[in-house]
């Protein structure tokens, strides 16, 4: 797959193709459904099928600063599921303020007019150009008649829209496994394991405690059932641990600590890739060492059964 990174005022090389627009932050079954209505379409007029994306989120550069926006999934992760679906080619357009004041027209012209597009897909409620006016109604009047276009309805599961603000909703409720149904795979993160205190394996589960290196949406304080994925390319089981360890401090930072099942090596310094597949209790305090470690064990038989180990 082809990725093209650009940033106003470069436009693209004329290139003629099916393109689906979008943000598509998770690339969840909603933008799944998009792209491969694209692909469908560019088997249709034998012509490669690219998407027009964008990044970072226009909040991040539009906002007040003050909100910190987060992300389901990296730019490097967006593409590599896009390439996984048969996506041949990614414009990545870096979204600025100069880009936000483009028209409508001219965001057309400049962009997809001038990449070669023959046919447009995008879902319902997309809209393009300054303050959002240009609408699906809009794009045959601002195609100046170079391209046709496909608007893709709502996609819903359970009488509701999927949406990335849905699945956000759903992980800061910690409904990892519902997430996942709307994704089509487990959620993912992906952090370096960094040195803690090395309270978990004084009381003899050792964890690896991971700072996410992007803006990622955290699930609710709690503990889950993970899987872990090593840089060799190596999967574990394991527990892992979000919050603030009110055992033993009374106030925190927020950590993520993950304890890998059967596994006792030196992970420092590694990134690991968790998957987030079931949750299993709230983060609380416990009265002493030997009861949080009776619940430690308990944890372990709880993720091993939604593991299936």
């Amino acid at each position: 797959m082809d990725i093209i990174h650009l940033t106003y005022p470069e436009q693209p090389t004329e290139d003629p193709a099916v393109i689906a627009l979008g943000f598509f932050d998770g690339v969840h079954l909603g933008h799944q459904r998009v792209l491969q209505t694209a692909i469908e379409k560019s088997r249709e007029l034998n012509l490669p099928v690219a998407v027009m994306t964008f990044d970072p989120h226009p909040k991040q550069v539009l906002g007040n600063g003050t909100e910190q926006i987060l992300y389901i999934t990296p730019l490097d992760r967006k593409l590599e599921k896009m390439a996984q679906l048969g996506i041949d080619r990614v414009y990545v357009i870096e979204f600025t303020v100069a880009f936000s004041e483009l028209s409508p027209q001219d965001f057309v012209d400049h962009y997809l007019i001038a990449a070669g597009a023959r046919h447009i897909v995008a879902g319902f409620d997309y809209s393009y150009g300054r303050f959002g006016a240009g609408k699906m109604a809009t794009l045959d009047f601002h195609s100046r008649g170079r391209f046709d276009h496909t608007t893709v309805s709502e996609h819903q599961a359970d009488d509701e829209k999927v949406s990335s603000t849905r699945i956000r909703r759903l992980l800061a409720d910690g409904a990892v496994a519902e997430a996942a149904l709307l994704l089509g795979e487990p959620y993912q993160t992906k952090g370096i394991v960094i040195h803690g205190d090395a309270r978990g394996r004084q009381i003899g589960f050792p964890t690896a405690n991971i700072r996410p290196e992007f803006a990622y949406v955290i699930p609710k304080l709690g503990v889950y059932a993970t899987f872990v994925h090593l840089e060799d390319g190596r999967k574990f089981p394991a527990m892992t641990n979000i919050g603030r360890r009110p055992t033993f401090y009374e106030t925190g930072e927020v950590s993520i600590e993950t304890h890998l099942l059967a596994f006792d090596e030196d992970l420092y310094g590694q990134e690991l890739k968790l998957e987030w597949m079931a949750y299993l209790r709230d983060e609380r305090a416990f009265d002493g060492i030997e009861s949080l470690k009776t619940q430690l064990a308990q944890d372990k038989i709880h993720a091993m059964q939604a593991l299936t180990v």
